[in-house]
Protein backbone atom coordinates (compact mmCIF):
# COMPACT_ATOMS: atom_id res chain seq x y z
CA UNK A 1 0.00 0.00 0.00
CA UNK A 2 1.65 3.42 -1.05
CA UNK A 3 1.28 6.42 0.74
CA UNK A 4 -0.63 9.10 0.24
CA UNK A 5 0.95 12.88 0.01
CA UNK A 6 -0.39 13.83 3.21
CA UNK A 7 1.12 10.86 4.93
CA UNK A 8 4.56 11.83 3.18
CA UNK A 9 4.70 15.16 4.22
CA UNK A 10 3.89 14.50 7.95
CA UNK A 11 7.05 12.04 7.89
CA UNK A 12 9.18 14.74 6.44
CA UNK A 13 7.87 17.07 9.20
CA UNK A 14 8.32 15.36 12.51
CA UNK A 15 11.81 14.51 10.77
CA UNK A 16 12.78 17.80 10.41
CA UNK A 17 11.26 18.80 13.74
CA UNK A 18 13.11 16.05 15.37
CA UNK A 19 16.56 15.64 13.24
CA UNK A 20 16.74 18.82 11.33
CA UNK A 21 17.99 20.43 7.64
CA UNK A 22 20.86 18.27 6.80
CA UNK A 23 19.99 15.22 8.31
CA UNK A 24 16.46 15.27 7.15
CA UNK A 25 18.37 16.17 3.10
CA UNK A 26 19.98 13.37 3.28
CA UNK A 27 17.76 11.16 4.41
CA UNK A 28 15.46 12.03 1.41
CA UNK A 29 18.77 11.40 -1.15
CA UNK A 30 18.69 7.59 0.37
CA UNK A 31 15.38 7.03 -0.13
CA UNK A 32 15.43 8.44 -3.68
CA UNK A 33 18.17 6.07 -4.55
CA UNK A 34 16.01 3.00 -3.49
CA UNK A 35 13.43 4.16 -5.28
CA UNK A 36 15.48 4.97 -8.18
CA UNK A 37 17.05 1.32 -8.32
CA UNK A 38 14.10 -0.68 -7.85
CA UNK A 39 12.36 1.31 -10.82
CA UNK A 40 15.81 0.43 -12.50
CA UNK A 41 15.16 -3.30 -11.82
CA UNK A 42 11.23 -2.88 -12.34
CA UNK A 43 12.21 -2.45 -16.36
CA UNK A 44 15.41 -4.59 -16.54
CA UNK A 45 13.48 -7.96 -17.85
CA UNK A 46 11.36 -5.97 -20.10
CA UNK A 47 14.68 -3.79 -21.48
CA UNK A 48 16.70 -7.16 -22.28
CA UNK A 49 13.90 -10.13 -22.94
CA UNK A 50 14.99 -11.88 -19.61
CA UNK A 51 13.34 -13.17 -16.81
CA UNK A 52 15.83 -12.61 -13.84
CA UNK A 53 13.33 -11.00 -10.84
CA UNK A 54 11.67 -13.52 -9.71
CA UNK A 55 13.30 -14.39 -6.48
CA UNK A 56 13.70 -18.76 -6.26
CA UNK A 57 13.77 -19.90 -2.51
CA UNK A 58 16.21 -22.61 -1.67
CA UNK A 59 14.01 -25.13 -0.67
CA UNK A 60 12.21 -24.99 -3.91
CA UNK A 61 14.76 -26.21 -5.77
CA UNK A 62 13.92 -30.25 -5.87
CA UNK A 63 16.59 -30.99 -8.96
CA UNK A 64 19.95 -30.61 -6.73
CA UNK A 65 21.71 -33.32 -5.50
CA UNK A 66 24.49 -31.31 -3.72
CA UNK A 67 25.01 -32.34 0.55
CA UNK A 68 25.29 -28.67 0.85
CA UNK A 69 21.94 -27.98 -0.88
CA UNK A 70 20.50 -26.96 3.10
CA UNK A 71 23.67 -24.80 3.24
CA UNK A 72 22.27 -22.63 0.76
CA UNK A 73 20.53 -19.83 0.94
CA UNK A 74 18.04 -18.35 -1.70
CA UNK A 75 18.30 -16.87 -5.48
CA UNK A 76 17.69 -13.30 -5.09
CA UNK A 77 18.73 -11.18 -8.34
CA UNK A 78 21.46 -8.59 -8.04
CA UNK A 79 19.94 -4.89 -8.43
CA UNK A 80 21.43 -2.98 -11.42
CA UNK A 81 22.15 0.57 -10.06
CA UNK A 82 24.03 -0.10 -6.62
CA UNK A 83 26.07 -3.21 -8.70
CA UNK A 84 27.53 -0.61 -11.00
CA UNK A 85 28.07 2.30 -8.39
CA UNK A 86 30.05 -0.14 -6.48
CA UNK A 87 32.16 -1.09 -9.32
CA UNK A 88 32.94 2.49 -9.68
CA UNK A 89 33.44 3.46 -6.83
CA UNK A 90 36.29 0.37 -5.54
CA UNK A 91 37.78 1.07 -8.92
CA UNK A 92 36.82 -2.63 -9.82
CA UNK A 93 39.55 -3.51 -12.66
CA UNK A 94 36.51 -4.94 -15.81
CA UNK A 95 39.65 -6.79 -17.76
CA UNK A 96 39.52 -9.79 -16.16
CA UNK A 97 37.20 -12.87 -15.98
CA UNK A 98 34.37 -13.04 -13.76
CA UNK A 99 32.93 -15.55 -11.34
CA UNK A 100 29.35 -15.67 -9.81
CA UNK A 101 28.65 -18.35 -7.51
CA UNK A 102 25.57 -19.12 -7.09
CA UNK A 103 24.52 -17.45 -10.05
CA UNK A 104 20.85 -18.78 -9.69
CA UNK A 105 19.34 -16.77 -12.62
CA UNK A 106 22.37 -15.34 -14.41
CA UNK A 107 21.28 -11.39 -13.46
CA UNK A 108 24.59 -10.28 -12.14
CA UNK A 109 26.77 -12.51 -15.57
CA UNK A 110 24.44 -9.72 -17.46
CA UNK A 111 25.38 -6.59 -15.46
CA UNK A 112 29.01 -7.83 -15.26
CA UNK A 113 29.00 -7.97 -19.25
CA UNK A 114 27.23 -4.59 -19.40
CA UNK A 115 29.93 -3.23 -17.49
CA UNK A 116 32.82 -5.02 -19.07
CA UNK A 117 33.73 -7.89 -18.70
CA UNK A 118 34.21 -9.80 -21.95
CA UNK A 119 34.26 -13.22 -19.50
CA UNK A 120 31.74 -14.32 -17.38
CA UNK A 121 31.37 -17.38 -15.43
CA UNK A 122 28.12 -18.42 -13.39
CA UNK A 123 28.15 -21.60 -11.00
CA UNK A 124 25.10 -23.00 -9.65
CA UNK A 125 24.21 -26.32 -7.95
CA UNK A 126 20.78 -25.99 -9.74
CA UNK A 127 20.04 -27.68 -12.77
CA UNK A 128 16.97 -25.70 -14.13
CA UNK A 129 18.35 -22.46 -12.41
CA UNK A 130 21.32 -22.79 -14.47
CA UNK A 131 19.26 -23.58 -17.97
CA UNK A 132 17.32 -20.29 -16.80
CA UNK A 133 20.78 -18.30 -16.45
CA UNK A 134 21.88 -19.76 -20.08
CA UNK A 135 18.58 -18.99 -21.70
CA UNK A 136 18.91 -15.08 -19.76
CA UNK A 137 22.62 -14.66 -21.24
CA UNK A 138 20.97 -15.83 -24.87
CA UNK A 139 18.53 -13.02 -24.82
CA UNK A 140 20.66 -9.98 -23.40
CA UNK A 141 23.31 -10.96 -26.15
CA UNK A 142 20.65 -11.61 -28.93
CA UNK A 143 19.21 -7.95 -27.77
CA UNK A 144 22.24 -6.01 -27.36
CA UNK A 145 24.71 -7.87 -29.80
CA UNK A 146 27.38 -7.43 -27.05
CA UNK A 147 30.36 -9.82 -27.80
CA UNK A 148 31.53 -11.64 -24.33
CA UNK A 149 32.21 -14.91 -23.54
CA UNK A 150 29.76 -16.61 -20.79
CA UNK A 151 29.47 -20.17 -19.52
CA UNK A 152 27.61 -21.27 -16.97
CA UNK A 153 28.15 -24.73 -15.12
CA UNK A 154 26.04 -27.28 -12.84
CA UNK A 155 27.88 -27.74 -9.54
CA UNK A 156 28.55 -27.03 -6.18
CA UNK A 157 30.17 -24.23 -5.66
CA UNK A 158 32.51 -25.77 -3.16
CA UNK A 159 33.70 -27.74 -6.01
CA UNK A 160 34.44 -24.91 -8.93
CA UNK A 161 38.41 -24.73 -9.39
CA UNK A 162 39.58 -21.50 -10.27
CA UNK A 163 41.12 -20.45 -13.61
CA UNK A 164 44.48 -17.60 -14.09
CA UNK A 165 41.63 -16.13 -15.69
CA UNK A 166 39.18 -15.35 -12.77
CA UNK A 167 39.90 -12.21 -11.66
CA UNK A 168 37.09 -11.27 -9.92
CA UNK A 169 34.57 -13.54 -7.51
CA UNK A 170 31.03 -12.29 -6.97
CA UNK A 171 29.14 -13.78 -4.22
CA UNK A 172 25.53 -12.73 -3.44
CA UNK A 173 25.07 -14.38 0.26
CA UNK A 174 24.60 -17.59 -1.58
CA UNK A 175 25.45 -19.88 1.39
CA UNK A 176 26.84 -20.47 5.03
CA UNK A 177 30.46 -19.98 5.76
CA UNK A 178 30.95 -24.15 6.04
CA UNK A 179 30.84 -23.45 2.13
CA UNK A 180 32.67 -20.50 2.08
CA UNK A 181 35.29 -21.75 3.62
CA UNK A 182 35.99 -24.44 1.22
CA UNK A 183 35.53 -21.70 -1.93
CA UNK A 184 37.80 -19.40 0.21
CA UNK A 185 40.52 -22.77 0.50
CA UNK A 186 40.08 -23.29 -3.42
CA UNK A 187 40.94 -19.64 -4.47
CA UNK A 188 43.70 -19.71 -2.61
CA UNK A 189 45.32 -22.82 -3.97
CA UNK A 190 44.43 -21.28 -7.50
CA UNK A 191 46.10 -18.21 -6.13
CA UNK A 192 49.37 -20.28 -5.43
CA UNK A 193 49.33 -21.78 -8.62
CA UNK A 194 49.09 -18.57 -10.26
CA UNK A 195 49.57 -15.27 -8.58
CA UNK A 196 47.54 -12.69 -9.70
CA UNK A 197 45.13 -9.53 -8.33
CA UNK A 198 41.70 -11.15 -7.09
CA UNK A 199 38.66 -8.94 -6.34
CA UNK A 200 36.01 -10.66 -3.97
CA UNK A 201 32.86 -9.32 -3.61
CA UNK A 202 30.36 -10.27 -1.31
CA UNK A 203 26.88 -8.71 -1.45
CA UNK A 204 24.92 -8.68 2.05
CA UNK A 205 28.05 -10.30 3.59
CA UNK A 206 27.00 -12.52 6.61
CA UNK A 207 29.75 -14.33 7.26
CA UNK A 208 32.99 -12.80 6.85
CA UNK A 209 35.31 -14.50 9.25
CA UNK A 210 36.37 -17.41 6.01
CA UNK A 211 37.35 -14.57 4.11
CA UNK A 212 39.09 -12.27 6.87
CA UNK A 213 40.33 -14.83 9.14
CA UNK A 214 42.56 -16.39 6.38
CA UNK A 215 44.98 -13.00 6.86
CA UNK A 216 45.28 -13.45 2.72
CA UNK A 217 43.15 -11.11 1.65
CA UNK A 218 42.85 -7.37 2.42
CA UNK A 219 39.55 -5.18 3.17
CA UNK A 220 38.88 -3.18 0.61
CA UNK A 221 36.04 -1.33 1.91
CA UNK A 222 32.10 -1.32 2.42
CA UNK A 223 30.03 -0.18 -0.62
CA UNK A 224 26.49 1.34 0.35
CA UNK A 225 24.05 1.97 -2.59
CA UNK A 226 20.20 2.02 -3.12
CA UNK A 227 19.78 -0.08 0.26
CA UNK A 228 22.62 -2.67 -0.73
CA UNK A 229 26.14 -3.73 1.06
CA UNK A 230 28.75 -4.88 -0.75
CA UNK A 231 32.12 -5.93 1.29
CA UNK A 232 35.27 -5.54 -0.72
CA UNK A 233 38.13 -7.77 -0.96
CA UNK A 234 41.69 -7.70 -3.02
CA UNK A 235 44.28 -9.96 -3.13
CA UNK A 236 47.59 -8.99 -4.68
Amino acid sequence: MRDSPNDVNARLARSLRRHGVRYTFRAALRHLGVFASRLTDRHFDLAFGTETRTVIENDALTDVASPNLSRGIRYEPTRALPFRRMLRDARIPTDGGFVDLGCGKGRALILAAMCGFSQVTGVDYSSALCAVAEKNLAAFRTRTRRTFRARVLTMDAADYAFTKEDTVVYLFNPFDAVVLSAVIARLRRSLERHPRTVWIIYHNPLWRSPIESTGAFEHAGDYSSGGCTFAVYRRH
